[in-house]
């Protein structure tokens, strides 16, 4: 039993809303990839340049599909610009929620490449990655090498992300703890369908569904079949009810619950829980 490479046009609404949300609080508490740090000498005003990018501001948070052409035609009007890392970064979320994985995988790398510390690029693709990616695909090895990196990264410099100030305690912790619960997903995907480590792979998403203030029916799902594979049938059986509520896996973890149910009254699998 082994959980498939998941190619969702949006893994769940409640996912997509959110990295908006969160991406909205981190690009104030990372002034490098959208604002000039004040210790920089003051440059001249663009007023186009502020006029495109309060556009794309405004579409920020709100339906994926109108952030991109916005993003798009800022990069297009401005690419030397001081705000375009943050724009990448945008436009990385967006480009996932609509299931545009190659563009996705390209603004997430120019993103990275103005800003390595954007959290935001960071943790989303070190989910996305994993789930994207195929084993037949010739650069599957590198990028789930990188998927790796960025997770480590981001939970290694998430600590330490200064709260902006128009950001309450509760709302920034909420948001860091929804960017590492991606980090924990996309290690936890690796350990169960690449190393086949599924004690690590159970550790990973179960942090990824603890930490998530909306957990993600998909960890659900990886969760219960990497407790299926490690032979913990009683944290399958609760994790794939978890998943059987609601969500684009529904069917298949109700099946999968029954079928685990099945093995661990037959005594066909010995349960370590």
């Amino acid at each position: 039993m082994t959980a498939k490479f998941f190619k969702f046009t949006s893994a769940t609404l409640s996912l997509a809303i959110a990295l908006s949300f969160g991406a909205a609080i981190f690009v104030a508490s990372q002034p490098a990839a959208f604002a000039q740090d004040k210790g920089e000498k003051k440059e001249k005003v663009n007023k186009a340049e502020e006029a495109a990018y309060k556009l794309v501001l405004a579409a920020q948070g709100g339906d994926p599909s109108a952030e991109i052409p916005v993003g798009e035609d800022f990069i297009t009007k401005f690419p030397m610009s001081k705000y375009v890392g943050g724009v990448y970064g945008m436009l990385t979320t967006a480009y996932y929620t609509t299931g545009n994985t190659d563009k996705m995988f390209a603004a997430g790398a120019k993103a990275l490449e103005l800003n390595p510390d954007n959290v935001d690029v960071l943790a989303l693709l070190a989910m996305a990655i994993p789930r994207r990616m195929k084993p037949n695909q010739p650069d599957f090895a590198d990028q789930i090498k990188k998927a790796e990196v960025y997770a480590r990264h981001a939970i290694e410099i998430m600590p330490a992300l200064p709260k902006p100030a128009t950001v309450d305690d509760a709302t920034f912790e909420k948001a860091k703890n929804d960017k590492l619960a991606l980090c924990h997903s996309g290690l936890g995907l690796i350990d169960l369908n690449v190393k086949k480590n599924y004690d690590e792979a159970r550790t990973e998403l179960t942090l990824a569904v603890q930490l998530a203030s909306n957990p993600d029916m998909v960890d659900y799902y990886l969760l219960g079949t990497a407790d299926a594979q490690g032979s913990y049938m009683n944290g399958a059986i609760a994790a794939y009810d978890k998943c059987a509520q609601s969500g684009p896996l529904e069917a298949q973890c109700k099946s999968r619950e029954e079928a685990v149910k099945k093995d661990a009254a037959s005594g066909t699998k010995l349960s370590r829980d």
